[in-house]
């Protein structure tokens, strides 16, 4: 089974530099062609199963993908589990403010570190703890000839690779995927 884990394209709040969390802005301009070039990019694999977060930034980049895809499902499974990293009272908040607030090295430790959230939200812990139970699934769901789409968040990517085994929650701040980057991992 192969699983391609996508972020979706950029939103307005990544265009504004602001935490978006829980918030529900759409795809910029930009995140529509980083989209429509994902959809490339993964031409040169059938698609058998679309998940995408209950977002509309996720949902947005999967219909792109799949409308774009002549070897993917058309259809969407969407699941809330999926979700980006709820980021509490720092949702909608311009990163550079929040840094000048509370200093670089809080800021850190909760942006990229992996048991601090921010007031009001989850820490990267709490969105893996939340994850966990549809990786599960997953893996109980599909066969193993599958080829998996899972367009979501950088966070929930991130927390997802290190219930993979992948990172680990020391390694965690290194790995970041960009806006429309692909992760791809065998299983």
């Amino acid at each position: 089974m192969t699983w391609f884990f996508v972020r979706h394209g950029q939103s307005i709040y990544n265009l504004e530099n602001k935490f978006t969390g829980w918030h529900n802005p759409s795809l910029s301009e930009l995140g529509e062609k980083q989209a429509l070039e994902t959809a490339k990019k993964l031409s040169k694999y059938d698609i058998d199963v679309v998940y995408s977060s209950a977002l509309s930034r996720s949902k947005e980049t999967a219909e792109i993908i799949i409308k774009n895809h002549p070897g993917s499902t058309k259809d969407i499974i969407s699941d809330q589990l999926l979700n980006e990293r709820n980021y509490g009272n720092w949702s909608g908040k311009n990163k550079e403010e929040v840094k000048n607030e509370i200093g670089e090295d809080n800021f850190l430790k909760v942006r990229r570190g992996w048991d601090t959230p921010p007031e009001n939200g989850e820490s990267l812990e709490d969105t893996a703890n939340r994850v966990k139970q549809w990786v599960e699934e997953l893996e109980k769901l599909h066969n193993k000839n599958e080829n998996i789409l899972i367009v979501s968040h950088g966070n929930t990517i991130r927390a997802i690779s290190v219930i993979l085994g992948i990172n680990t929650k020391e390694n965690i701040h290194k790995f970041e995927l960009q806006t429309g980057e692909i992760f791809i991992v065998e299983r």
